[in-house]
């Protein structure tokens, strides 16, 4: 089945190629520091972001990928200031805080994702800071601090990116520091729920070769649940939960040896003593109709005799998280000739300590190291031809000791290694884009069953080979058309858990894709309106699931066959210069395509789903829905800029709208749906003429919609998105 598939996508993308796109063939390194480089101005048109998706300086019109670029201004416009706010503005993405912690970044892209955060499972969507892959989901959801733009990548990333990005990428790009001058910037918000945050930016221009920009930042808030628990805990009535509590730093450093290399060299840190997402109970099965309220189900006493991995939901009194995560990066850009050539090295560091509700008590400590190499070659060749090649090595060690429902120990090393190459040949109208990309990984796991005593000690290989295959034409010179196939995996892994002798660290195999993509780039009515439109068809095999499976329990596994197709709408129209619109759209048609009997079990949560009757069945399988794969969402954005006298007022307010979803595989129990309707954001801001400051003032979730986004499958125990929220941002330049 997968072969056919891949040759019938193939035959597809010749017959269509021949009709469509085109791109540039000058392969450049991805910096982050001249920002001039980054967005720029047609006139009074739409703005023109470049990005580097393809390891190269293009304009987001020239690429062959759904890829989607927003420069610092369109980030604080738009409200963007922490990876989750992501949410809104791009399309067919899904984000949430995996369930029950702080800062575990659940992402879904086309459908697909993975929110199991425990170290024998890996990211479906990659996320890439400053070109450094994270290995982990923990510590993921990275406050956005003095970033230079932020590119999302749709579809499998195999050939460029490699590893365990099938679902796409999340780059975060920093501002690097500036050699032409000195100058800082220092930021205050205070808001609802007693927010307060604080951030000091600083470029000092050493000399004319070497710059060090650093930014430090402290942000706290207050929770938005009220333990109200009963029985013996009565005492703990009234705590507040979910506070934010989060300080980081991060600082570049600069030096050009001559005008062909250069060297840049940052660090990072994040302490994250945030509260862990408090579940709560859904409302109706609560006492109070309150979904920010964390009581127990009605009817249920708390009892101090109950041991503390048993207790009851509203009864756990003692939530906490402690994240902490490092790291030190360092990137090496030199040209040989007609030849770029980068060296670019990554060591990271992320410990956690969690206590927390996920259905049961749920605690967790996690120490984790990781260190990758890349080494690319580019070309920059004069004529028809050009490629990037390269080397690439990860390796990670992660403890974590968990107690879910009984104690466990878990031990992973991961040792991978790949080698690429892609390149352009443009003739006549036409450019073909072709890549490879071959991988092999390894990993050994070191597991224990505290309780019962069963172990594994295990060590497996994946190897695996990547292609990617795009056609484009440039119409003219405002019109862009492309077709593409590309394939991606994602390396298999273990069960975190160990309930029984049948269900204990079971193995899962690797999960591959194949995706066939049309693409449109267009500029319109003298730039002034631009419309990118997209249509993919994905082929999943072996998605790898977590749920229970009858005669076996709580475990991973794979399903035979999944597809996803749909659009993607991403509109910008600039009505005057004062005034823009943006759409931004999303449709997803997702199914299981083939499974067995025993993955329908494990599907449908042992014939819990609501259309199986308590009967478990293929046919009732095939009919779920992909969890987190809503049909469709839709963002209007509208900006206004006044001119006055005295200086600028810049207003925006986002309107998305988004279909119900399921957020668990069963789709059920009730309290899994996902109903999100619409929701708005605004905000507006004043800048005096000639002056160095700026305020502006803002609110999140104006109609203060009341959703869950996460949830169990026991205790109808459900994670609540953030309510109403308002704040007003001060900035000061010197």
């Amino acid at each position: 089945m997968q072969t056919q598939f891949k040759y019938r996508y193939l035959r597809y993308a010749i017959f269509a190629a021949l009709c469509a796109g085109t791109t540039t063939s000058v392969y450049a390194q991805e910096q982050e520091n001249p920002a001039e480089n980054v967005a720029e101005k047609k006139d009074a048109g739409i703005e023109v972001i470049n990005v580097t998706s393809q390891r190269r300086i293009q304009s987001i019109q020239e690429v062959p990928l759904a890829v989607t670029g927003l420069g610092a201004d369109a980030l604080e416009i738009r409200q963007v200031s922490n990876v989750l706010d992501l949410q809104s503005q791009v399309p067919n993405i899904n984000i949430a805080a995996n369930t029950g912690t702080s800062s575990g970044a659940r992402i879904f892209l086309r459908g697909v994702g993975e929110d199991e955060s425990r170290i024998t499972a890996d990211p479906a969507v990659g996320i890439y800071v400053d070109g450094i892959y994270i290995g982990r989901q923990v510590g993921a959801l990275f406050d956005l601090v003095d970033l230079e733009r932020i590119e999302v990548l749709r579809g499998p990333q195999g050939t460029l990116y490699g590893r365990n990005s099938n679902g796409g990428a999340v780059k975060l790009i920093s501002k690097g520091p500036d050699l032409g001058d000195n100058y800082g910037t220092a930021k205050v918000t205070i808001g609802s729920h007693d927010r307060l945050d604080a951030r000091l930016t600083g470029n000092l221009a050493i000399s004319d070769s070497t710059g060090i920009r650093a930014t430090v930042l402290t942000r706290s808030r207050d929770g938005f649940h009220t333990l109200n628990p009963n029985g013996d805990f009565a005492e703990f009535a009234g705590t507040n939960l979910g506070k934010q509590s989060t300080k980081a730093f991060k600082a570049n450093l600069l030096h050009e040896f001559n005008q062909d290399w250069s060297m840049n060299i940052g660090i990072d840190h994040t302490d994250d003593d945030s509260d862990p997402s408090p579940g709560s109970t859904m409302v109706g099965r609560d006492g109070d109709n309150n979904i920010f309220t964390i009581e127990p189900i009605n009817g249920t006493v708390c009892n101090a005799n109950t041991p503390v991995a048993f207790l009851p939901m509203g009864c756990l009194t003692n939530h906490f998280a402690e994240v902490k995560t490092s790291g030190v990066t360092l990137n090496v850009l030199g040209t040989f000739g007609d030849y770029d050539v980068e060296f670019l090295s990554g060591y990271r560091t992320m410990e956690d300590d969690m206590l927390s509700r996920v259905g049961f008590v749920y605690k967790q400590q996690t120490d984790q190291d990781q260190f990758s190499q890349e080494i690319t070659v580019s070309s920059n060749y004069t004529g028809n031809f050009n490629f990037v090649t390269g080397l690439y090595y990860f390796t990670e060690d992660a403890k974590m000791d968990t107690v879910f429902v009984a104690p466990f120990e878990l031990g992973l090393k991961t040792d991978a290694l790949a080698i690429f190459f892609q390149s352009d040949y443009k003739f006549s109208d036409y450019t073909l884009t072709t890549g490879v990309r071959y991988t092999t990984e390894t990993k050994d796991l070191d597991a224990l069953a505290v309780s019962s005593g069963l172990n594994k000690v295990e060590s497996r290989d994946f190897n695996n080979t990547n292609f990617t295959v795009a056609l484009n034409r440039k119409f003219t010179e405002n019109l862009m058309g492309y077709v593409s196939y590309a394939n991606g995996f994602k390396s298999g892994g273990w069960s975190p858990d160990c309930f029984s002798s049948t269900a204990c660290f079971l193995p899962v195999d690797e999960e591959t894709i194949d995706t066939l993509e049309f693409g449109l780039r267009s500029d319109w009515m003298d730039n002034r309106l631009r419309v990118n439109a997209t249509y993919f068809l994905n082929e999943y095999n072996d998605l790898q699931i977590a749920s229970t499976v009858p005669g076996v329990g709580f475990t991973r596994f794979n399903v035979d066959e999944t597809k996803t197709s749909g659009l993607e709408l991403e509109v910008i129209y600039a009505a005057t210069k004062n005034l823009s619109f943006n759409i931004i759209l999303g449709t997803l048609d997702a199914e299981y395509s083939s499974v067995t009997l025993a993955q329908a079990g494990g599907l449908t949560n042992s014939g819990s789903s609501p259309t199986c009757n308590g009967v478990v069945s293929i046919e009732c399988a095939l009919s779920l829905e992909l969890k987190n794969a809503p049909d469709y969402k839709a963002t209007l954005g509208v900006t206004h800029i006044a001119d006055l006298d005295i200086g600028t007022i810049v207003s925006r307010i986002d309107a998305t709208v988004e279909d119900d979803s399921w957020n668990l595989v069963a789709n059920a129990p009730e309290s899994a749906k996902t109903s999100v309707g619409t929701m708005v954001n605004a905000r507006v801001s004043f800048e005096p003429n000639s002056s160095a400051y700026k305020v502006a003032i803002w609110v999140r979730n104006l109609a203060d919609h009341t959703y869950s986004a996460a949830s169990t499958a026991n205790s109808y125990q459900q994670y609540a998105a953030a309510p109403l929220t308002w704040g007003v941002d001060l900035e000061y330049r010197f």
